[in-house]
């Protein structure tokens, strides 16, 4: 979560046309439809892409994440083996559940270390249970690092690199081949320290309106 620029850039190349400054409809009926079956909810939702962040997985797979512009949404799109349309794997709409600013180590470590639920078998959140989706350890296993390049003033240029520690939890919906997720990520960034959930739902291609 950082300042955002609307400064128009090149385009760059990205799955689904989605750029930085472009505009992003996502529709909402799919996840209205679910009801109190999921925690996940998505009003109308038709707003610029206010930044990108860059993933890489290794082995030419990529994570592409767009912020859009109310600071609360944000989808994240997979690929593997290109960036072209044929090449995403996945697409998951997400909208932040809460953020934690820990004052010390101890606090970090109160919130997201050894003694905490983060990186146990199921996790859960409101009326529902998720099971992890990274690691095989019976207990409690490690988070999982990765490093985001995000971009909001430039697209060649980055405003700042994230490096996260995370865990992925997942969970089949009722009666839908959607699944919810809930990521919670300890972000250490320049000037910030977080600990942010997100929860997600599987977003079809035919969800998505891009301009």
């Amino acid at each position: 979560m950082w300042p955002r620029s609307r400064n128009p850039e090149p385009e760059i190349p990205a799955p689904l046309h989605l750029r930085r400054g472009g505009f992003l409809q996502i529709d909402p009926l799919p996840f209205r439809m679910l009801g109190e079956r999921v925690n996940f909810t998505l009003s109308l939702c038709a707003q610029p892409i206010a930044a990108r962040g860059e993933v890489d997985l290794g082995g030419n797979s990529w994570l592409h994440r767009f912020y859009l512009d109310d600071d609360d949404t944000w989808l994240q799109v997979k690929s593997d083996g290109g960036i072209r349309d044929e090449h995403v794997s996945e697409c998951i709409v997400w909208r932040y559940w809460d953020v934690k600013t820990p004052g010390s180590q101890a606090e970090l470590a109160q919130i997201a270390g050894p003694q905490s639920a983060i990186g146990l078998p199921t996790f859960t959140l409101g009326p529902y249970a998720y099971q992890r989706a990274w690691g095989i350890a019976a207990g409690q296993t490690e988070l999982v690092q990765f490093r985001e390049t995000v971009f909001d003033r430039s697209d060649v240029v980055a405003t700042l690199t994230c490096q996260h520690h995370a865990m992925l939890y997942r969970r089949d919906v009722p009666a839908t081949d959607r699944k919810e997720y809930v990521l919670i990520s300890v972000e250490d960034a320049p000037g910030r320290l977080q600990v942010v959930t997100s929860l997600g739902m599987d977003v079809l291609q035919a969800d998505l309106t891009v301009t």
